[in-house]
C-alpha cells in the first residue's frame, strides 16, 4: 500500500490563516481595481485641500507622526494622507502631493492589478511599518508626512514579489518598476534633511516583508 506525505507549514497560526482566505477570495476586476486606487488619491487630496486651505497647514502639524510621543501614533494611520506645502514668491507649491500622486498611482495600480486585496494588504504593512519604523527611530523636531512611506513599500514589493512567487505577471511588473523607479532606491538613505528617509526605507522593508508573507502563505 503506497503512503503519502505532504508537509504542513511550521508556522501557520490564526492571522496568517486568516490572511490566506481574506486573498483566497481575490478580487480581478479592473475597473473595481481602478476604482480603489483613485479613491484613496480622491481622499489625499481632499486631506490636502481642507488641511491649507481652510487650516494652513492645521492637520499635517498636529496627525503627523511625531517619532516617540505617544500622540505622535495617531500619524501612523493619518500621515500618509497629508501633504506639504511650500511657499515660492507667495504662491503655493503643491509638488509633494503631485508627485506622491503620480508614484501612487502608477506602482498602486501595478500591484492592484495583480488582484484588489493584494493591493489593500501591501498598502496596509507599508503604511505600518513606514509609520512605527518612523515613530520608533525617526528624527525630531518636526512631524514626518506623506504617502512615499506607503510608495516605497509598492516599490520593494514589486521588486521583490516577482522573484519569490515566480509569477509571469509580477515577474514583469518588477522589471518595468525597476527600469522605471529603480534609481528612487537611494531615498532609503539620509540624503537630504528635509526628506523623510526613515519613512521610505521602513516603508521599503514592509514592502520586502510583504513580497515574502504573501509568498509564503499563497504556497501553501
Amino acid at each position: 500500500m503506497a503512503i503519502s506525505f505532504y508537509s504542513e507549514p511550521l508556522f501557520y497560526p490564526g492571522p496568517l490563516n486568516a490572511l490566506r482566505l481574506y486573498l483566497a477570495a481575490e478580487n480581478f476586476n479592473l475597473e473595481e481595481q481602478g476604482r480603489a486606487v483613485g479613491e484613496l488619491i480622491l481622499f489625499a487630496w481632499a486631506v490636502h485641500i481642507v488641511d491649507w486651505g481652510l487650516g494652513r497647514g492645521a492637520f499635517s502639524w498636529a496627525f503627523g507622526i511625531r517619532p516617540r510621543e505617544i500622540t505622535g501614533l495617531f500619524g501612523v494611520v493619518c500621515a500618509p494622507f497629508l501633504h506639504s506645502v511650500r511657499f515660492k514668491n507667495g504662491q503655493p507649491d503643491n509638488s509633494h502631493i503631485i508627485s506622491n500622486t503620480v508614484f501612487f498611482v502608477i506602482l498602486g495600480l501595478f500591484i492592484a492589478v495583480q488582484g484588489l486585496r493584494l493591493f489593500y494588504v501591501v498598502s496596509v504593512i507599508s503604511a505600518l511599518f513606514s509609520g512605527l519604523g518612523t515613530w520608533l527611530f525617526g528624527r525630531e523636531g518636526s512631524p514626518h508626512i506623506g504617502a512615499s512611506g506607503v510608495i516605497y513599500g509598492y516599490i520593494g514589493f514589486l521588486l521583490v514579489y516577482g522573484l519569490v512567487s515566480r509569477n509571469i505577471l509580477a515577474m514583469a511588473l518588477g522589471i518595468v518598476t525597476f527600469l522605471l523607479y529603480g534609481r528612487y532606491i537611494i531615498g532609503i538613505l539620509p540624503t537630504r534633511p528635509d526628506i523623510s528617509w526613515e519613512g521610505h526605507l521602513f516603508g521599503f522593508i514592509g514592502g520586502v516583508f510583504a513580497a515574502y508573507l504573501v509568498s509564503y502563505i499563497r504556497v501553501f
